[in-house]
């Protein structure tokens, strides 16, 4: 399965929401069209896209690598 990230987007005035990007190897971008307003939404809307969100932890450990 193709690895994603999970972000958030603001959303109206002091709000936000979540969306999903897969970034490939060529360094085309896939990006969730759609918001979602629980975290858990989005990582299940990209499942069903074919993406596995990386976890938070290791997407900062190669940041800073």
């Amino acid at each position: 399965m193709k690895r994603c990230e999970i972000f958030h987007v603001p959303h109206k005035k002091n709000g936000f929401r979540w969306k999903w990007r897969h970034t490939a190897d060529d360094g085309r971008t896939v990006e969730s069209k759609e918001s979602y307003a629980l975290y858990y939404d989005c990582i299940s809307a990209a499942r069903e896209a074919g993406y596995e969100p990386r976890p938070q932890r290791a997407r900062e450990a190669q940041d800073v690598s």
